[in-house]
């Protein structure tokens, strides 16, 4: 199942976009709805919610719609509809709802998404899914931290009429524990005192979390080696690496929805060299309602990273 990636941002943008600070505004309520489909990979659920005021209080479960007419349409390149999949609710999760009938995500498809609850404007949305690419060699099963070679994918190239491919990286550990961080990273969340207490190490509350799971900036292929044949050479920074152990490696192409997201996601998080009142909003692919409907193409693989020896 298709995990919530970006459910804190996505959250927080909801309040900062189309917000105008220096004219007050009367707050209409919109339907927000969340999926991200994956070439290849079955339909995944939908999470529908109602939108919130900017100066309210955010509550998952009070905010979620449990009851909404929802389907998703594969397109033909002249936008007519080829077939339709209706949602249900689901009782696994407050506003959770998932495909009546299993679908696999058909790479370089169109599809959209068409939402109604009571009392809400009606919400669509489109995405073209990014053609698949093909993981055609991983370097290494298992390497040393550091390693000057580095751990690389070697990959077909995903296509786009107007633009070149953008990536994401996401590099999880299978055994996020403070025993097990690299050396920088040690002694980043613990100090010398810490560390040679002879005391086992234990992370304050979030830490662990932030740490197991790194997701990388959008970065554009022209950053990767382009080989013989057309192929990219892709390889793994290792400032992103922040455990020893098993770690599985998803490299990510993303469609024009979500790359837009996370590219404005971190202009309004970081804010960059501009100033507050230069941050862009980001731009909304929901027609009446507000949210994010993306998809991606994505190979995986895990690579063990082993201690130096001597560490």
């Amino acid at each position: 199942m298709m995990q919530r990636i970006l459910l804190p941002g996505l959250m927080a943008l909801l309040v900062l976009a189309g917000c105008d600070t220096t004219d007050p505004s009367i707050h209409a309520d919109e339907l927000v709805v969340e999926a991200y489909l994956v070439a290849g990979e079955a339909l995944p659920p939908v999470w529908l919610s109602r939108s919130l005021e900017v100066d309210g209080t955010w509550d998952s479960d009070q905010r979620a719609v449990q009851q909404a007419d929802l389907r998703i349409e594969r397109l033909d390149a002249e936008g007519r509809v080829l077939e339709t999949f209706p949602y249900e609710r689901t009782i696994a999760a407050l506003g959770q709802f998932v495909p009546v009938v299993p679908h696999t995500v058909s790479p370089g498809s169109t599809y959209r998404l068409v939402a109604l609850a009571d009392g809400l404007e009606e919400a669509r949305a489109i995405t073209r899914v990014p053609e698949q690419f093909e993981l055609l060699e991983v370097s290494h099963a298992a390497l040393d931290y550091l390693d000057p070679e580095q751990f690389s994918f070697l990959v077909t190239r995903s296509s786009f009429e107007d633009r070149q491919s953008i990536f994401v990286f996401t590099i999880a550990s299978r055994d996020p524990e403070p025993a097990n961080l690299v050396p920088p990273y040690l002694e980043f969340f613990f100090d010398k005192e810490e560390r040679e207490s002879g005391e086992p190490l234990v992370f304050e509350p979030g830490e662990q979390e932030e740490l197991a799971r790194f997701t990388s900036p959008p970065i554009n292929e022209g950053n990767y080696d382009l080989v013989d044949g057309g192929l990219l050479r892709v390889r793994l920074p290792w400032f992103a690496v922040a455990f020893y152990g098993p770690t599985d490696i998803t490299m990510s192409v993303l469609d024009d929805n979500l790359y837009d997201f996370q590219r404005y996601q971190q202009s309004q998080q970081n804010g960059g060299l501009l100033s507050p009142g230069e941050i862009p909003n980001v731009p909304d692919p929901v027609e009446g309602g507000a949210g994010i409907f993306g998809s991606m193409a994505r190979v995986s693989s895990v690579v063990d990273i082993r201690r130096p020896a001597g560490n």
